[in-house]
């Protein structure tokens, strides 16, 4: 929590207010990712339906992968400041649709108030301020969050592996195919719109990783909170992230050589 509600947050405001990104470019990316989560979405709603599995616990599990703990750190090593920048626009964008439509599909009410709670709005909001106006925040509020911000990436690593020492798989069979969607679909959608929308260099790079990244945790603990297949849930969660880990040499590949 500590991570969530201060580390990261901090981490955004400095990463957006001290680089050189247009909000253009920003606000690109982040309307593409959109489109990704829209046809996910639509795609897992559809697979799980026909399988005859239940829609409000694993299609978040299908929908919203781990583009925080996992998806950020490997934005960073890969492409520097301005991919940890790009990445960041992903994340909250995925994050602010975990805590309102994956918690609408796990407890069956849309809640606004949720979404208003969601410290990464705020955040971006106050960092686009800055970006638009291209004006510096005081060196006092800069270098406090940089400093904040600075312990997130590194226990994000930290708060993955935990999360992930607690949970255990019920059902492999079930948990290994829905992990293979999971990061079939979430590779072949980020290549088609990055092919679509002719994404070049750092924006395409990140994009595609970013939609590949596992089922991330956050999708466990609401299943955990509504009683909605915890097990299965956590099964996917666990065995798509070692998935993730035995193709990430392949994927990072593929993207710096894009």
């Amino acid at each position: 929590m500590l991570t969530l509600n201060f580390g990261v947050p901090a981490l955004i405001f400095s990463t957006l207010t001290k680089l050189d990104v247009s909000p253009a470019e920003f606000g690109e990316i982040f309307g593409i990712f959109g489109i990704f989560l829209a046809a996910n979405l639509i795609i897992g709603a559809i697979l799980l339906k026909m399988f005859r599995l239940e829609i409000g616990a694993f299609l978040p599990a299908l929908s919203f992968p781990n583009n925080g703990n996992m998806g950020l750190p490997l934005c960073l090593f890969a492409f520097g400041d301005v991919g940890l920048a790009l990445g960041i626009s992903v994340f909250v964008l995925m994050s602010t649709a975990n805590v309102t439509i994956g918690f609408a599909c796990a407890s069956g009410k849309w809640s606004l108030i949720s979404m208003l709670k969601t410290p990464f709005i705020w955040i971006i909001a106050a960092a686009l301020i800055f970006m638009c106006t291209e004006t510096a925040p005081p060196r006092w509020v800069a270098n406090t969050a940089e400093i904040i911000g600075g312990m997130s990436i590194p226990l994000m690593l930290v708060a993955l592996g935990v999360s992930l020492s607690r949970l255990e798989v019920s059902d492999f069979k079930k948990s290994f195919w829905l992990s293979f969607v999971r990061l079939f679909i979430g590779f072949g959608l980020g290549v088609l719109l990055a092919e679509l929308f002719e994404l070049q260099g750092v924006a395409r790079g990140v994009l595609i990783l970013q939609c590949a990244m596992p089922t991330a945790v956050m999708n466990y603990l609401l299943a955990a909170r509504f009683d909605r297949e915890a097990n299965g849930v956590a099964g996917i969660v666990v065995v798509s992230t070692f998935m993730s880990l035995a193709t990430l040499p392949f994927l990072m590949l593929f993207v710096l050589q894009g």
